[in-house]
């Protein structure tokens, strides 16, 4: 659960970080920082129970809103969740951060408590009404409360916002996400019709043609599906995702 999809690490480079890391915390064992560093490193190879244990040690030494935040993703990531409810709740002792309400409330979810949950997003899109995360997370909810036609209002909050985004910033630069939406046959329609209005403005753009090919093929559009993958694959030859999804039967 990585904030920073558009952030790559090697297993190489983040192996070296660790032990580059613990030489430098033998001589030093009491900063906090390089501490909270090879937590991070940690959790992002994977390690979640040994990060668990250095961002308790950097709370021990310095209980920053940060550290328990990192602490509290950690915990939910190892589905300790009642665990992970109290770190983000010691977060919002001091600071109403919408990203510690969302996870809180993906760790009240992850216990069954929907409601709980569902204000805590409420809180989360008080202060950013544009959190796209939190904005399709309160449509799982609700779907999964039986309110269809809220949890369906909320969804296509979530492909405005994708294509609003785009009209801000270089769509190069816009790292999205358009799988969660393709369960559901009224949005997998209203995603085809933005992907199209899309590719007319972005006509060089690979991964918007791979996008509305996956829509297509959700739809069961076979054939309009290999076109647009074939056309993502013509724009960049390289796009090994698009090659796959071209060539499988």
């Amino acid at each position: 659960m990585t904030d920073n999809n558009r952030s790559y690490y090697s297993e190489g480079l983040l192996e070296e970080a660790i032990q580059e890391n613990k030489r430098l915390l033998e001589a030093d064992p009491g900063n906090h920082m390089l501490r909270c560093s090879l937590a991070n490193s940690l959790f992002r190879l994977g390690n979640i129970e040994e990060a668990i244990k250095e961002y308790k040690k950097c709370i021990e030494t310095s209980p920053s809103s940060e550290y328990w935040n990192n602490l509290g993703k950690a915990l939910l990531n190892a589905g300790k969740y009642e665990e992970a409810e109290n770190a983000f709740l010691k977060v919002l002792e001091k600071n109403n951060w919408p990203d510690a309400h969302f996870h809180l409330a993906l760790a009240l979810r992850s216990s069954g408590k929907l409601e709980e949950a569902l204000k805590q997003l409420d809180s989360a899109l008080k202060s950013n009404p544009k959190y796209r995360e939190a904005i399709n997370e309160r449509a799982r909810i609700l779907e999964a409360l039986n309110r269809k036609d809220e949890a369906l209002t909320e969804y296509k909050k979530v492909i405005a916002l994708f294509f609003a985004e785009y009209q801000a910033r270089d769509t190069e630069d816009y790292c999205y996400e358009t799988s969660v939406l393709l369960d559901n046959n009224d949005l997998v329609d209203e995603l085809i019709r933005q992907l199209r209005q899309h590719i007319q403005k972005y006509p060089g753009y690979a991964d918007g043609y791979y996008k509305l090919g996956q829509a297509l093929e959700a739809k069961g559009l076979r054939n309009e599906a290999m076109m647009a993958f074939r056309r993502a694959l013509e724009i960049n030859p390289s796009y090994e995702i698009a090659r796959k999804s071209f060539w499988k039967r």
